[in-house]
């Protein structure tokens, strides 16, 4: 008669060991990066072969070594921290973590450790998945994005800001003003004479016209203004921040460079080309978005009345140079 009790233990030892080759074949054939850290000192015990592949270090360069004085590892900053964090929490999880493999490749993973018993000893797993192909396709969604985004607030003609962009930034700026006491200073300008230019030269000139002041704008304005196309031939540009005496400054620098702009077309030189400005201010010339555009129009028909190459100020007579 078999003795059932005697045979429990040979059968509990024969399971254990079934049990650990089918987890060293699943570590072996895994298609994760695998580690095996001492829970107390940190360092590497075991290292899967897909690891090994993954990151081109062999695996005496991993074993017995502290996570962070791996070459992939030594970039992340506070290792030792996260690690001294995964002893308390037992789960940590990196949802996109560069590792730099040993020929100096970047490659995206995701990192998740967790602390568990083994026999008496506590170990820490880390499983290490490339996301590099998924986070590349994520970047270029992103940019994809940001790429429409920016072409449907963007003139395609002169790759100023567009009427849209301007009328949302500059309702904006007049709430930021309204709520921290400051001022916000808006130019509207034209081409003076800009039909007969394009009479007299055809529009593809006239589009050399608008393409050319663009540049010219955006070379003498502060970083922070906002220059627009608002329709046609006519710009307005949005200077946050900007006093009564910084934006007709700055109307005058624009207005003087482009009188001085050698402006071309197909290698022949236009003769003058002149802009009229009028200038508006918050809040001094107007509470709403509404009553600063209708104040800076106003002044720019005044500009526009009095002769070519003028700056007219909201409230004010007429400057002339």
């Amino acid at each position: 008669m078999i003795d059932s009790a005697k045979n429990k233990p040979r059968s509990n030892e024969l399971s254990l060991q079934a049990s650990e080759v089918r987890y060293r074949r699943l570590f072996e054939t895994a298609q994760d990066g695998i580690l095996i850290l001492n829970a107390k000192t940190g360092a590497i015990s075991d290292v899967n072969p897909f690891l090994v592949d993954m990151l081109e270090y062999s695996r005496e360069e991993f074993i017995q070594k502290k996570l962070w004085e791996v070459g992939a590892f030594k970039d992340i900053e506070a290792s030792k921290n996260a690690f001294e964090a995964l002893q308390k929490n037992k789960y940590i999880r990196y949802k996109n973590l560069p590792l730099k493999a040993k020929n100096g490749k970047l490659i995206q993973v995701e990192f998740v450790s967790n602390v568990y018993l083994e026999g008496d000893e506590k170990v820490i797993q880390c499983n290490i998945r490339d996301i590099t192909e998924r986070k590349q396709a994520q970047d270029a969604l992103v940019k994809r994005k940001d790429y429409y985004r920016e072409q449907s607030v963007r003139d395609h003609l002169t790759g100023l800001f567009n009427r849209r962009y301007m009328e949302e930034t500059l309702k904006r700026e007049l709430l930021r003003a309204s709520r921290k006491n400051l001022s916000v200073g808006v130019l509207m300008l034209d081409v003076d004479n800009f039909k007969q230019f394009n009479d007299t030269y055809g529009h593809a000139a006239g589009d050399v016209i608008l393409h050319d002041l663009s540049s010219l704008f955006l070379k003498n304005i502060r970083e922070e203004d906002i220059a627009c196309r608002y329709g046609g031939d006519e710009f307005i540009i949005v200077l946050p921040d900007a006093s009564r005496e910084t934006t007709l400054e700055r109307a005058w620098l624009i207005c003087e460079k482009t009188r001085q702009y050698p402006f071309q077309f197909e290698s022949l030189p236009l003769k003058e080309i002149t802009l009229s400005l009028g200038v508006a201010v918050f809040p001094e010339d107007g509470s709403t978005f509404d009553q600063i555009l209708k104040a800076a129009d106003t002044a720019l028909l005044c500009a526009k009345h009095d002769g070519r190459g003028i700056v007219a100020v909201s409230g004010e007579s007429v400057h002339s140079s």
